[in-house]
């Protein structure tokens, strides 16, 4: 649910067009390493022609269900819905935002197009500083539009692109609002009695939270049970529960025509070349083939779908608990299917008897931009060996909880956080003491002192 960073952790499996003898075996084989190793917990499945041609199921939990939070996957529902109202002439994708609510910032320029494909600028609301805290509150409509509207917009609407979540909670009201009905109800008549998806809910309070598995954060040693948002929360942006089947049956029959018409499909899949964010889809390309689906992620639920055409294939993955990028996953997956030489990634951490404890690390750490404007604050822990936790920190709010993302250790001062793809090396003067760090993603790198 968090504001993407990366393309689509997809964007790197191919289509399996026929089903090798050893294809199970090498594949169960795999993730079977990556469960070992508390990388991965969770159900694949993979179909093609509406027939499974893979499924592994890797829940390494208790709770014996196969029914996850599927998180931004439920954008998908939503912009189905949306396209349905449009075909029965309820809708359009020019009507504006200020008929529904003018009280939003630039209502009267944004648009419902706008809005689908994240387009509009209206601010994330998961990015509320105090949601980590908050989430397991029950949220009414008023105390979600008051939480909207807090947040200065991103851009001008239609100018620029960026996810936001807002976008599509809005659109959940819109659609309670014109068809008179919950979005509930609507969900259910609409797409899952349509096309059997008979495993697949909205969930809307904690009394709903024991029919499906729960989601686990791992700490470098151990997994502990991650709290619930709860779906009021997330509303028509990430409140849906589901399978693995389910949502194979969901992007074959929307491919299909069963939900909505060639027309429909075709707005759906038309994205930003730039950003591939299309109006309720992701492009998902790879070589010359070219796929579409949606990410997830609520709390430590990760998930992805995707549908390539061309094949009539899909694959779904619903995790639990994750300690490598599903992505990392799929490029496996791809590479027992071609038989291709794929190297397991390295899941142990960095150990030697020269190493300084974890202990020193800990504080908190303001990350300045060529040395003079503090552009974030960090808060550094200790979490199991040889591994840390890094959270935002925010002094007038000491005491409550923010989202922790795991550091492990890959040298003497180095350590790495696998959910953004950054490398920390803390920098030490010449008595050992901890005076800074520096954070590198990707190309750039910033320093970071320690307070």
């Amino acid at each position: 649910m968090r504001k993407i960073c990366l393309l689509f952790i997809l964007n790197f499996f191919s289509v399996l067009s026929a089903q090798k003898p050893d294809l199970k075996s090498s594949i169960d084989s795999l993730l079977t390493n990556f469960q070992r190793h508390n990388a991965f917990s969770g159900n694949i499945l993979l179909q093609k022609n509406g027939e499974t041609i893979y499924k592994g199921e890797f829940n390494k939990f208790a709770e014996g269900s196969d029914q996850y939070r599927i998180g931004s996957i439920t954008k998908v529902f939503t912009a189905i819905i949306t396209f349905q109202l449009i075909e029965e002439g309820k809708l359009s994708l020019d009507s504006r935002l200020s008929k529904y609510f003018p009280s939003i910032k630039n209502a009267e320029m944004i648009t419902i197009g706008n809005m689908l494909n994240h387009t509009s600028g209206i601010y994330n609301y998961l990015e509320w500083e105090d949601y980590y805290d908050q989430k397991s509150k029950n949220y009414t409509r008023d105390d979600m539009l008051k939480l909207l509207q807090q947040g200065k917009p991103d851009f001008k609407p239609g100018k620029e692109s960026s996810y936001s979540n807002s976008n599509y909670l809005l659109l959940g009201y819109i659609i309670e609002d014109i068809t008179g009905r919950s979005y509930e109800e609507n969900i259910k008549a609409r797409i899952l009695d349509k096309i059997g998806m008979r495993r697949t809910y909205c969930e809307k309070d904690q009394t709903q939270y024991s029919k499906r598995t729960k989601s686990y954060k791992f700490d470098g040693e151990n997994w502990s049970k991650e709290s619930d948002t709860h779906p009021s929360f997330t509303f028509a942006t990430g409140n849906i529960v589901s399978t693995t089947e389910d949502l194979s049956k969901l992007m074959h029959e929307l491919f299909k025509g069963t939900l909505i018409s060639e027309n429909s499909l075709e707005q759906m899949k038309k994205t930003n070349p730039q950003v591939a964010l299309g109006y309720g889809l992701f492009r998902t390309p790879f070589y010359n083939k070219t796929g579409y689906g949606h990410t997830g992620r609520i709390d430590e639920f990760h998930s992805g779908i995707a549908y390539f055409p061309e094949d009539n294939f899909s694959i779904v993955i619903l995790a639990n608990g994750t300690n490598i990028k599903l992505n990392d996953m799929v490029v496996g997956i791809v590479s027992k299917y071609y038989q291709k030489k794929y190297k397991n990634p390295d899941f142990t951490a960095y150990s030697s008897e020269t190493a300084p404890s974890t202990e020193i690390y800990k504080g908190i750490y303001k990350a300045k931009l060529a040395g003079l404007i503090t552009v974030g604050t960090f808060q550094i822990t200790q979490a199991g060996k040889n591994h840390l936790f890094i959270a935002m920190y925010n002094h007038e709010k000491q005491g409550k909880e923010s989202r922790k993302a795991l550091l492990k250790r890959t040298g003497e001062n180095e350590f790495y956080s696998f959910e953004n793809g950054a490398e920390l090396k803390f920098l030490l003067n010449e008595k050992g003491k901890v005076i800074g760090i520096k954070l590198t993603q990707g190309k750039q790198s910033i320093n970071c002192k320690k307070v």
